[in-house]
């Protein structure tokens, strides 16, 4: 049974009547005196479709009467849709819904929990939006509280809350919004905060304590990145009364034990009645199920009319984005099929891609030529490398003692590699600098007998004394004793270039270096291949392919840190991270060129 009920009337019981009952309630001349008849037929209708028809068999003229009457009986001018959400987004609001849509919404009226795990682009903070304003709207202003939360406050502020301020002067309700408060006017005259929203650390135990109103909802937004203590402790706020809690969200990718999954699973018990889970896959979409919904309401008006259809995920988008992580990575499972993933993150580079790119097998022909019969000085090598090729060298400078200082090298599309050493002598930058300059002059030496028409490049790590590395490079430039061009990389940087409409996008600079990568050594589903030849040796092999793919709260890729790779037991990807150098291009320093690009 629903807890929540429209409020009595001042009337005593009587039979709801049929439509021609209600239409003869309707006598002219007396609509003021018969508005008060009507809002009670209205109010006392079991089924909520009934009573959001008055709005088609009341006029314009008669509406106000028969509202003011419902606010008066129930102590809200929308009472009449207290039982039925997205009755009030769609009557009210003049907006559309899906049917996902009104089954979330209308899930809050008899349940206290209603989980929500939901796939990418299906509205999930448009939906959190309307809930938070049909709450506040429909009790008496000073009995209605709704609290909304997130992982983080700039989610509160910058997702959630610039739909809720749009929607209320919009629909004309009473009151105003501020950055992340909704206040209505009492009818002493005051201001009530009918609505806020706001982020608690993560282990501040007492954040969900000290909140009382006779009506409450808690929305938890972003639910698949909530600290378990701040999510166990929304419990407090739902313990007695009238309180309601939708919690909703991508699934977390890298949280097997998270909270969110933790209430998703109570929501499919049966022993748990109070407790729903309504999942929303991106396949739900109405753009691929072909389900017919209305017109969207929510964009500005034009010539353009257009279905809710269009700002849902399509088939191209789901299979765009299973082409790109393949049909079993956490990312598909979490962001298409809004499923928890098991067993943490994926990986960024599969190892299969790893075993294709060692085995490719090297061209021959005109204009291709091994390395070793060259006859430079110290070229071993035997793979073939094409004439003109691009040369570039990545290089990785030791943090301390305990990580490598690297080399790789990329001629086209074969990388290989030139150098690796660690301990106490890396600390020394000039001789750093000095081993860097020889990999420079071999690299140069190459360059002029394949007759490459471009500069070799030399991409070196910044971060620590890598700073004083690349400085020296470029200062040997200055003074002629090298050709190359010097590139410092700060990986903790934003990255060079992003795309908002890219299905991954790197948080900073090292995540786009190694999606970059990626990129080349993904097999083409055309040829069934990636575009680069790895001759290097196993050590980078295996660390190319350790870091885990993980993905934050605001959509963005993020590679697992060296810092977590070591907690795991693992090394730091030091020689691998020298190979991503090797082919990263940043900001071209003199032509135009694409990342990543291969001559």
């Amino acid at each position: 049974m629903p807890r929540t009920q429209p409020a009595p009337t001042r009337r005593s019981p009587v039979v709801v009547p049929p439509a021609r009952e209600l239409q003869y309630a309707r006598r002219p001349g007396v609509v003021s005196r018969d508005a008060a008849n009507v809002a009670d037929i209205l109010l006392r209708a079991p089924v909520p479709a009934r009573r959001r028809a008055f709005k088609y068999e009341i006029t314009a003229r008669e509406r106000p009467y028969v509202m003011r009457e419902v606010e008066r009986a129930t102590g809200s001018l929308y009472g009449l849709w207290r039982d039925t959400p997205s009755g009030f987004v769609e009557d009210v609001l003049g907006e559309s819904l899906w049917s996902k849509q009104r089954a979330v919404l209308d899930s809050i009226v008899n349940h206290k929990r209603v989980a929500v795990p939901a796939g990418f682009g299906v509205g999930k903070t448009h939906l959190a939006a309307r809930a938070a304003v049909w709450f506040v709207n429909v009790y008496p202003v000073g009995t209605a509280l709704c609290i909304t939360t997130a992982t983080r406050f700039r989610q509160v502020q910058r997702q959630l809350w610039p739909h809720i301020r749009k929607v209320v002067p919009r629909a004309g309700l009473p009151g105003t919004c501020d950055t992340v408060q909704y206040k209505m006017p009492t009818p002493q005259g005051h201001d009530f905060v009918a609505a806020y929203g706001f982020s608690a650390p993560a282990n501040d135990e007492a954040a969900m304590q000290g909140i009382h109103m006779a009506h409450i909802l808690l929305i938890v937004d972003e639910a698949g990145g909530i600290a378990p203590m701040i999510g166990h402790g929304t419990n407090n706020l739902l313990t007695g009364g009238h309180a309601a809690m939708l919690a909703i969200g991508n699934p977390a990718m890298d949280d097997p034990a998270s909270w969110f999954e933790g209430l998703c699973i109570e929501g499919d018990d049966p022993d748990e009645p109070t407790t729903v889970t309504l999942p929303i896959s991106s396949l739900d979409s109405p753009a691929i199920t072909g389900e017919r919904v209305p017109y969207c309401t929510d964009c500005p008006p034009s010539n353009d009319r257009h279905t809710l259809s269009r700002h849902m995920p399509d088939q191209d988008w789901v299979d765009r984005t299973i082409r790109s992580y393949g049909q079993d990575h956490p990312y598909v499972i979490a962001k298409v099929y809004a499923r928890f993933p098991k067993g943490g993150g994926g990986l960024v580079v599969p190892p299969t891609w790893i075993d294709d790119a060692l085995s490719y097998e090297d061209p021959t022909g005109p204009g291709w030529h091994r390395i070793c019969d060259l006859g430079l000085e110290g070229e071993t090598a035997d793979h073939t490398v094409r004439e003109g090729a691009w040369i570039r060298l990545g290089v990785d400078i030791a943090a301390d003692g305990g990580d490598e200082f690297t080399v790789y090298r990329s001629v086209g599309d074969a990388i290989e590699f030139r150098h690796a050493s660690a301990g106490a002598v890396n600390d020394n930058q000039v001789r750093v600098a000095e081993k860097v300059l020889e990999e420079i002059h071999a690299a140069q030496r190459l360059a002029d007998a394949l007759g490459s028409p471009h500069p070799v490049r030399v991409k070196v790590d910044k971060n620590g004394i890598g700073h004083g590395v690349t400085s020296m490079l470029e200062r040997w430039a200055e003074s002629g004793r090298h050709q190359a061009q010097i590139v410092g990389v700060m990986v903790s940087e934003s990255p060079s270039q992003d795309d908002p409409g890219a299905v991954m996008r790197p948080w900073r600079k090292r995540d786009e270096m190694w999606l970059a990568t990626r990129s080349l050594l993904q097999p083409d589903p055309s040829t069934g291949r990636g575009r680069l030849r790895l001759r290097i040796d196993k050590k980078a092999a295996a660390q190319l392919s350790t870091p885990k793919l993980l993905s934050n709260t605001g959509g963005f890729v993020q590679v697992e840190s060296k810092k977590s790779m070591t907690a795991r037991g693992m090394k730091s990807p030091d020689r691998a991270e020298a190979v991503l150098l090797s082919l990263y291009e940043p900001e071209p320093l003199n032509q135009p060129r694409r990342r990543g690009l291969l001559n």
